[in-house]
């Protein structure tokens, strides 16, 4: 993941570097107008907390936030006119958290041992995504919006002492993402990487998001945010 955020931050920054004498001889700007996007590949990271449906989680992991690390890769499927594209979204991510297991349980808390705990969570989602590009397509206001709803799984395992166990949950998901398009910065830039890379636009972007995996073990999170950067190509 650090390989993806690594190219993702690289060709960001290659987007707000501003234009050199040499430019004008490598690359002129394109006609006004979107090359066809078809895909789109993200990076975020937030904080993220499963919502404990047993008081012990919060004993053996007190005020543990994560982070978590997801990274999304969209592909559209059909572009509603004056609207955006719509398509489907697949995510997958981690998160770790670490304490100490409870030596005897004395309701309402634990005594925590010696022994130290680890809890690792690996989200998988699936969802449909609609993405509304009209201001940043037929306006100069770079603004993007994202809903999405589907299906979460998270695979979780945990480890205490020399115990270890593991499993999944499912439940429904959705996010609403809000997204700032760097093109403005450098637009001649933007369309050279455009043309060179086939790379529409880069962007930064903040989404809430809610996860209701708890079917088998109490996972999901209800609300939590993340935020990170993208490229749509």
């Amino acid at each position: 993941m650090k390989r993806v955020a690594s190219v993702l931050m690289l060709v960001t920054v290659v987007g707000l570097l501003p234009d050199r004498v040499s430019a004008e001889a490598i690359g002129h700007p394109a006609e006004e107008g979107w090359t066809p996007e078809g895909y789109l590949l993200s990076f975020g990271i937030g904080p993220y907390r499963p919502d404990p449906g047993f008081p012990e989680f919060d004993d053996v992991y007190p005020g543990d936030n994560g982070p978590i690390l997801l990274v999304e890769f969209d592909f559209y499927l059909y572009r509603i006119p004056y609207i955006g594209p719509i398509g489907l979204g697949l995510a997958g991510g981690w998160a770790g958290y670490k304490g100490a297991a409870c030596e005897t349980v004395s309701l309402p808390a634990c005594v925590p041992s010696t022994q130290q705990a680890k809890f690792s969570i690996f989200p998988f989602n699936v969802m449909a995504v609609l993405r509304i590009d009209a201001l940043a397509r037929e306006t100069p206001v770079p603004f993007v919006f994202t809903g999405k709803v589907g299906f979460n799984s998270v695979f979780f395992n945990e480890d205490v002492g020399s115990g270890k166990s593991s499993g999944r949950s499912h439940g429904v998901g959705w996010a609403a993402q809000f997204a700032l398009e760097l093109n403005f910065v450098n637009p001649r830039r933007a369309a050279a990487l455009d043309e060179d890379w086939g790379i529409n636009s880069s962007f930064f972007f903040f989404e809430l998001a809610g996860s209701d995996t708890n079917s088998r073990a109490p996972v999901g999170d209800k609300l939590y945010f993340t935020g990170g950067l993208g490229l749509t190509f």
